[in-house]
């Protein structure tokens, strides 16, 4: 892997992906998170590298998980961020088959949680890029462990 840092997306809604264009906004959060980097202490990941796994899900916030885990065998660190999908009850936009999902509630004891402010959306791939923004620029404002560092911004 060439980049230190990048983004991969795992959906759990049903066919979000008729809906959304995923690819889209996958480069568009690789893109957000290489024009983070300066602000990071990147160096302190040494050989390493950080994978941010972002799930679309059917779940009550957005959360990012406290802890990484860590993959030696592939010098790699990993850590999760939930973003909540709405459903068509929720926000002009939302989804129905969001219904169908399998919901996983978030704790406060495991994430860092944001509230979801549906109504500041105008559609679903603006609401999933921006709320995906705002929970790495959370991840880094807090911090990730790796090998007993801190990656995150600095001052």
């Amino acid at each position: 892997m060439d980049e230190k840092i990048k983004v991969f997306l795992q959906i759990e809604i049903p066919r979000l992906n008729e809906d959304v264009d995923i690819a889209s906004i996958r480069q568009r959060l690789n893109d957000h998170v290489k024009s983070l980097i300066p602000m990071i202490n990147i160096q302190d990941l040494m050989d390493w590298s950080l994978l941010i796994c972002v799930t679309f899900r059917s779940t009550n916030g957005i959360g990012v998980f406290k802890r990484a885990r860590r993959y030696s065998s592939d010098k790699e660190f990993e850590f999760s961020i939930s973003v909540t999908i709405p459903n068509d009850n929720q926000a002009l936009y939302g989804l129905s088959k969001v219904k169908e999902a399998f919901y996983t509630p978030l704790n406060d004891k495991n994430f860092y949680i944001l509230k979801f402010n549906f109504e500041n959306y105008n559609n679903l791939h603006e609401y999933i890029l921006e709320s995906s923004k705002l929970a790495i620029d959370l991840a880094f404002t807090k911090g990730i462990t790796c090998n007993g560092k801190k990656i995150k911004f600095q001052k």
